[in-house]
């Protein structure tokens, strides 16, 4: 995250959400790297089972879209992020990891592969 992490997030990301998967994927693959913090930390809750929300309506478009991020975002903190709310949230497969094994960051190789290889056990 960058060093003014800003995590206090609110109404503009709890409409973002409620706004569906393009209106989410329209902040995390833009360039205001606060803006993805903040959804990124509100997602966190969002995704926590224990909150018992419903993401059934963007649940497969919202692991897809993290993983691209992974891929794709040259923020290392955001990278974290991603596969924190992947790794906490979510099962594989995880297509698109597997696929662009190359594209992701060395220091978040092993938590990749770990993913990758969870479902193996």
């Amino acid at each position: 995250m960058s060093d003014e992490f800003d995590c206090h997030y609110g109404e503009e990301e709890f409409k973002t959400v409620a706004s569906g998967i393009e209106a989410i994927e329209a902040v995390l693959k833009g360039k205001d790297i606060h803006a993805k913090e903040r959804l990124l930390f509100y997602l966190d809750w969002y995704m926590d089972p224990y909150y018992k929300k419903d993401i059934s309506a963007i649940g497969g478009p919202l692991i897809e879209l993290l993983q691209s991020i992974v891929v794709t975002d040259n923020d290392e903190g955001i990278v974290e992020e991603a596969l924190h709310l992947l790794e906490a949230y979510t099962e594989g497969p995880y297509v698109i990891l597997e696929k662009n094994i190359d594209k992701v960051p060395e220091d978040f190789k092993p938590t990749v592969l770990y993913l990758l290889n969870e479902n193996n056990w």
